[in-house]
């Protein structure tokens, strides 16, 4: 359903300007959903699609995406009000986003970042944003996840995002407000705290329904339970001499993107939904994709992917002329290496973000709450052998470089 502010008179004078056509006339507005259930808890969703009349006469119709806040009548909705979440993507949209874009074309990198916005409007907590469908960009399969030329090209992306925060800070350090120093674990928030223990509880219940794993982990895992927040918190802190870059914050298989070729080869990509956005260390956003998003052959990887991502972040910078702090190899693998905490916290996310099951769910708070669908949905996610093998694999480097232990 189109929002009842959603008219012609509204949106018209905004596609004048994004069309750069002061004549423009819009005909005909109507929609559809973007996303289908339980797909997206944070907002909604709609793609609507406009029909128009240039200033030169000619007809047009094109999709756009309207995304909107929750209802504050929403549960999940009281969570991410206190984490800014709404605020911080309208600014990433409005301000940072297309800066960003301005400073990658200036040092001559070019590709599209991600959508251009339409209109941020903050009065209904809207953005009216380019649909990427038209240009043939796709989600990957959230259930098969990534290969390693899927995963090359998305690092290189998130290379240049994080070049071109990193030139931001330098020249508009007003633009990285407030709201991009708050993440899951910031120590003066709450309610992650409920949303990380419950996912953590039932982690928990999933080990404890295998006896290897159980005998192997349950005990340490138990220890570590009531201090998953404070070392989460730890692993966002950054060191002075350690680098700092705005990350996207929650990048994994279905916030990008890509074009593929006739062999159905991916040849660009781009992120989506930057409510997470937050200032710390780049080696956040690896941990988070690596875990959510990697097939586990391109996993064992892993080294060489944190150097793939390395080069393309020092040959950017490079572009730019930068002559500020910068890490080798070495010590960027060291602050890597510092962050590997944030794989057994990512993880709490992986069962339901590659779940193909039946049991359906559209409440974020299914996920983490002691409700009967809480329960019922949390068993089912965790019922996989993908899910089996890879939380197995993860306890045992956690465990091998002592991580499971009280720091």
């Amino acid at each position: 359903m189109l929002p009842t502010w959603l008219t012609e008179e509204y949106l018209q004078p905004r596609l004048r300007a994004y069309c750069k056509d002061e004549q423009l006339r819009i005909l005909k507005i109507w929609s559809k959903a973007a996303t289908g259930k339980g797909e997206n808890f944070v907002g909604i969703m709609t793609r609507i699609h406009v029909d128009f009349q240039l200033g030169d006469g000619s007809v047009q119709n094109r999709t756009f995406i309207v995304k909107q806040a929750l209802p504050t009548d929403v549960p999940q909705a009281e969570v991410f009000f206190e984490y800014d979440l709404y605020t911080r993507e309208m600014d990433m949209y409005e301000f940072v986003l297309p800066k960003m874009k301005e400073l990658l074309e200036e040092a001559g990198l070019e590709g599209k970042l991600t959508a251009d916005a339409i209109a941020v409007d903050r009065e209904h907590s809207t953005m009216i944003l380019e649909d990427l469908a038209p240009y043939k960009y796709v989600n990957a399969d959230r259930v098969k996840l990534l290969d390693l030329a899927h995963t090359k090209l998305t690092l290189e992306m998130l290379a240049k995002f994080h070049a071109a925060s990193i030139i931001l800070k330098q020249r508009h350090p007003e633009l990285l407000t407030k709201c991009f120093s708050t993440h899951f674990f910031s120590r003066d928030k709450k309610a992650y705290s409920e949303v990380y223990l419950g996912m953590f509880r039932a982690f928990l219940k999933f080990i404890n329904g295998h006896p290897n794993l159980k005998k192997s982990y349950a005990d340490k895992l138990e220890k570590l339970r009531t201090h998953i927040m404070e070392y989460g918190a730890r692993v966002y802190d950054v060191a002075d001499g350690e680098l700092q870059t705005l990350n996207h914050g929650d990048c994994w298989t279905t916030n990008i993107m890509f074009q593929y070729d006739n062999e159905g080869i991916p040849r660009t990509v781009v992120a989506i939904d930057f409510q997470f956005s937050n200032c710390t260390s780049p080696a956040i956003d690896l941990h988070y994709f690596f875990t959510t998003s990697l097939r586990e052959e391109v996993q064992n990887k892993e080294p060489e992917l944190v150097e793939h991502h390395y080069n393309a972040l020092r040959a950017n910078l490079e572009k730019f002329s930068y002559k500020g702090l910068f890490p080798s190899l070495q010590e960027y693998k060291l602050q890597f290496e510092r962050r590997r905490f944030m794989s057994l916290l990512a993880h709490l996310f992986k069962p339901v973000m590659i779940y193909n099951g039946s049991e359906e769910t559209s409440d974020f708070s299914s996920l983490y709450k002691e409700t009967t669908e809480g329960l019922r949905f949390q068993k089912s996610v965790y019922e996989s052998e993908v899910v089996l093998r890879s939380a197995t694999k993860l306890l045992e480097i956690l465990d091998s470089k002592g991580l499971l232990d009280l720091q």
